[in-house]
Formats: structure tokens, C-alpha cells, sequence
């Protein structure tokens, strides 16, 4: 075993032992030279939990019927993501980004670990509110960015990437703010999303990797859907 897989072992252990409670029941003060060399050391630290470990990882809590990728400006992984996030707070949209998804959803058996792999990051859904500068900012910026994740509203852009149509979610005459809802690391301005920053945020105490756990566990069998939140035309219209 390489030191990169026990490592991974050894944070998962952290991980999932950090509620546990130990009792010391002996103790002997003899000094004990240890002649072992690192990786020895860490096999023995890790070799008693690694077979739980494995297990709670490969435990098959859903099923696609799809291949999920982060393929083009609008993508089924991204709609998947962003569309569950949306059931947990009243915000208007939500919006994550592409570089934070590190990997796909296969079709076929869905185990916990995958989704440590697609979400390895302990980032937590936040919920902001934008005023209209701040709002045509994102908009602008999902464009530039050729897609980013994002549900709750439409937006038309052309090929040079410019904002040509969008959604009002709210009544910016009247003084409303978009309730945005993300993670915590995009919230402080992650990714270059300066928009999100100095933003008051409301934590829903909720990581965005257990989001995507519950909505697995939750339903036998998930998908997604193309719908058009994000259109690319040749001109004006």
C-alpha cells in the first residue's frame, strides 16, 4: 500500500472516529524503542479500522440511471448538484462551480465513497442575498465562464459569452435582494467570485457533501435532466 492510499485511510479514520469516546484502562511507563520506518508505523495505526473503513465507504446508498458529467454549459452533474441543493433552503437559485465537482457519477450503483470523490472538500451551504449590481455580476460571470452549476433561473448568452436574456427573481424597483445559496468557500470569494464577498451569510449547518449523502440515500434511483436553464444562440434576437 502507498503512502497517498493510507493517508486517505487515515483522514477517513479522522473523520469518522471524532464522536467517538475512549476510557485509558492501563498504562505502562517502560520506554519502547520503535526500529520501524514511517510507512510500517502508519500500516499499524490504520490496519485495525481499514476494514471498517472500506466498508462504510463502499456501502451502495443509490443508483443512476446515467452517466452525471460536468460536460458543456449546461451539464447533467451540475443540474443534479445544484437542483437537490435548492430543496434545503428557500433560496431563489444556487450556484456552484465546476472545479469544486472533482470527479463524475457513472451509471450503475452509487456508493458513499464516490461521492467523497466527487465532493472531498468540506465546504457548507450558505445562503447570501444580492442586490441587482452584485446579481448582473454573477450572471456575467457564469457566461465568461462558458457554465458554471446553477439552478432557479434562465439565462441566454451568445458565443462571445455576454449575458442577452435572463431571469428576474425579484423585484429589484422595490428594493428585493436574490437569496443565492452556495458554499462557503465560493461565499468568500473562491473561484474569483468576488461578487459573494462582505456578503452576510446564513449557514444552514449543512456540508454540501452530506446534501448530495441524504438525496442518495433518500431516493433508490436518481437522474437528471437537461432543461435549458442556459442557452447559446448565434445572435441578438
Amino acid at each position: 500500500m502507498k503512502f497517498k492510499k493510507y493517508n486517505i485511510y487515515l483522514g477517513l479514520l479522522l473523520i469518522f472516529s471524532c464522536t467517538s469516546t475512549y476510557n485509558l484502562q492501563s498504562f505502562d511507563c517502560d520506554s519502547i524503542e520503535i526500529k520501524a520506518n514511517a510507512d510500517t508505523i502508519a500500516l499499524a495505526i490504520i490496519a485495525p479500522y481499514q476494514k471498517g473503513i472500506e466498508a462504510e465507504m463502499n456501502e451502495v446508498i443509490s443508483y443512476s440511471k446515467i452517466n452525471l458529467t460536468k460536460k458543456g454549459a449546461e451539464s447533467l452533474l451540475g443540474n443534479f448538484v445544484t437542483d437537490l441543493c435548492l430543496n434545503y433552503s428557500d433560496a431563489h437559485m444556487c450556484v456552484m462551480n465546476n472545479g469544486g465537482l472533482r470527479s463524475t457519477i457513472d451509471k450503475g450503483s452509487i456508493t458513499r465513497g464516490k461521492i467523497y470523490e466527487l465532493m472531498p472538500f468540506e465546504n457548507e451551504l450558505v445562503v447570501l442575498e444580492l442586490n441587482k449590481e452584485d446579481y448582473l455580476d454573477l450572471l456575467d460571470y457564469i457566461c465568461k465562464r462558458g457554465g458554471e452549476p446553477f439552478s432557479g433561473i434562465k439565462i441566454t448568452m451568445n458565443k462571445d459569452r455576454s449575458v442577452i436574456t435572463n431571469s428576474w427573481p425579484v423585484n429589484f424597483e422595490k428594493n428585493e435582494k436574490v437569496k443565492v445559496l452556495t458554499s462557503d468557500y465560493l461565499a468568500n470569494g473562491g473561484d474569483k467570485m468576488s461578487f459573494f464577498q462582505n456578503k452576510e451569510q446564513h449557514k444552514l449547518g449543512l456540508k454540501l457533501r452530506d446534501a448530495i449523502i441524504n438525496h442518495c440515500e433518500k431516493n433508490d434511483t436518481i437522474t437528471a435532466n437537461l432543461d435549458g436553464r442556459i442557452k447559446i444562440i448565434d445572435h441578438e434576437q
